[in-house]
């Protein structure tokens, strides 16, 4: 059986990785792709911080700069998690028929859903930084910021389509009598992320209508 190590975000180079997802495994799957997402939208706000100026701002930019550098890392972290839980759903469903397999299914299921919930909370967190570098910081480095909101909104999305899917597995393998109120956070985790997809649109069609103002000359 492959060890975890052997997927994880901190050992290999992004190359491996890639090559590990594209194998037919699902470990790591479209999960731990939402954490990888994340990560790369978190360096992006890391690097717009740390190009913008910050005379007038009170230090605003360093503490996106260092919020964004502990999200790339935690964000990685989430993603290796992800590839865990990926790894015991694929186990869960080897499982010899019966009850025992049915608990199992369901018991990861639930883990892999509050596993890309926890993703997608963390990116819907992110919003808030690329929106005031968008206002704030280097003019020079938008681009840049649509290219991290764009890996922001995969995040969320991926995480969003993870826990609908991981939340229809539990419910088919919920034994009776089992209440329903453990998958609560997840339900609104789902509307907290089409919240936030909303947000990033439109901040992202902003910025659009921005350059293209500056392709005008208006």
């Amino acid at each position: 059986m492959e060890n975890q190590e052997h997927v994880s975000t901190d050992r290999l180079t992004v190359a491996q990785w890639t090559q590990k997802l594209a194998q037919a495994t699902g470990r790591p799957g479209g999960g731990a792709g939402s954490g990888v997402m994340l990560s790369m939208a978190a360096a992006l706000t890391s690097m717009v911080a740390g190009y913008s100026e910050d005379a007038d701002c009170g230090g605003q930019t360093e503490r996106l700069k260092l919020r964004a550098e502990v999200l790339r890392g935690q964000s990685l972290r989430l993603a290796d998690e992800d590839a865990a839980c990926s790894k015991a759903f694929g186990e869960a469903f080897s499982t010899p028929q019966g009850p025992a397999r049915s608990a199992a299914i369901r018991e990861a299921a639930l883990a892999a859903a509050k596993s890309s919930a926890e993703i997608g909370r963390k990116a819907a967190e992110a919003i808030d930084d690329l929106h005031w570098l968008a206002e704030h910081g280097n003019p020079a480095l938008i681009a840049d910021i649509v290219v991290a909101l764009g890996a922001l909104r995969a995040s969320i999305s991926g995480s969003r389509a993870n826990v609908r899917y991981d939340l229809s597995i539990v419910r088919a393998h919920r034994a009776s009598g089992q209440s329903a109120d453990e998958t609560a956070d997840l339900l609104d985790a789902i509307e907290r992320a089409d919240s936030s997809l909303l947000r990033i649109d439109a901040l992202s069609a902003e910025i659009d209508t921005r350059i293209a103002n500056r392709l005008s000359g208006d």
